[in-house]
């Protein structure tokens, strides 16, 4: 693959050339690092060590307003980001990047959707590479890498003083083209070096769960009083849905004030208990252990038998975050032991 080295010192320089673009790069505020809007280059940070909520947010909103319409019956789509300027979101990570290469097939097949594709199109990702993982990371146990280039355009690794830039896609060979002034070519111990911190970065994964037999187990043991025993602790907060990179429920509301309304997409948990409640107040899920099987039962079966992944990038938010302490990959291991 072609690489370019980026000093660090240039990092900004290296922002500031892409001023045609709209940028999204990690903010720190109050000591917690979010994905936020840059209008400024300046402001943009490296920051991979504490950033709770995944950039999701920007292709597949919170909230998102698909249709208005009046009194008179006349409903209009908002502008979509086709024709708009192309958006990079800078500084995120592998496993977030890869997130949006499981949530692609879930919004193309069968029914389309043009306000994820438009958004997703027109999105350029820039990673950086994970020398560092968390203590809960497991992307190694769900087919992903500190180092993955999957659903990236462009992916840096950190020598210390400066950057080793990997070009991935098209997308990511025009920004080196529009940036080259800031960028130099790397020499065969750079090159080097990159290939010993993925080595590195890979023995760092401090937790590691076997895969291979759970959806089989989930199948076997879909009415075990297991479910139960594993969903004791958990307060069906949703804190696990709502921070996990690949989770995509959602629930559309119409609302209207004073004679004019707008259909809206907002995010939804299948850990809540009014996500399956029907009209009629029958609830097929009534109680923790049915949602918290739903979760894992989607993520770890449903999911490979439609897609041929797991719907877990392994990037241990909902573990670290859980209130309740609740641990995912304590519960899959449970799971095997059945």
């Amino acid at each position: 693959m072609e690489c370019h080295i980026l000093s660090k010192d240039k990092v900004k320089d290296f922002l500031n050339a892409l001023g045609n673009y709209e940028l999204v790069a990690p903010l720190t505020r109050n000591g917690v690092t979010a994905f936020e809007p840059i209008a400024n280059p300046q402001e943009a940070e490296l920051d991979l060590i504490n950033q709770p909520h995944p950039p999701k947010r920007f292709i597949f909103p919170q909230t998102e307003v698909l249709l208005t319409f009046d009194k008179a019956n006349k409903a209009k789509e908002p502008k979509t980001r086709a024709g708009q300027k192309q958006q990079i979101i800078f500084g995120i990570r592998p496993c977030d990047a890869r997130s949006f290469s499981i949530l692609d097939p879930v919004f193309e097949k069968d029914y389309p959707d043009p306000y994820y594709l438009n958004k997703r199109e027109s999105t350029i990702l820039i990673g950086i590479q994970c020398s560092q993982p968390y203590p809960n990371c497991f992307c190694t146990s769900v087919g992903g890498d500190p180092s993955s280039s999957e659903g990236l355009d462009l992916l840096l690794f950190d020598l210390g003083e400066s950057y080793l830039l990997e070009v991935i896609t098209p997308k990511g060979e025009q920004l080196t083209k529009e940036t080259s002034s800031v960028l130099s070519a790397p020499s065969a111990d750079q090159e080097k070096e990159k290939d010993k911190i993925q080595a590195e970065a890979r023995e760092k994964i401090q937790r590691n769960i076997e895969i291979q037999a759970i959806p089989e187990k989930i199948k076997e043991h879909f009415d075990h009083t297991i479910w139960k025993e594993l969903a004791e602790k958990c307060i069906s907060c949703g804190i696990c849905t709502y921070t996990c990179p690949t989770c995509y429920c959602f629930d559309i509301q119409d609302e209207r004030i004073k004679g004019k309304g707008a259909r809206v997409r907002i995010w939804d948990s299948c850990m809540f208990s009014e996500y399956t409640l029907h009209a009629s107040g029958h609830n097929p899920r009534p109680t923790r252990a049915e949602r918290l099987r739903n979760r894992i039962h989607h993520k770890f079966k449903q999911n490979i038998e439609l897609y041929g992944v797991p719907g877990c990038v392994g990037c241990g938010r909902c573990i670290t975050l859980c209130p309740a302490n609740e641990d995912l990959i304590e519960n899959l291991q449970e799971i095997r032991k059945l």
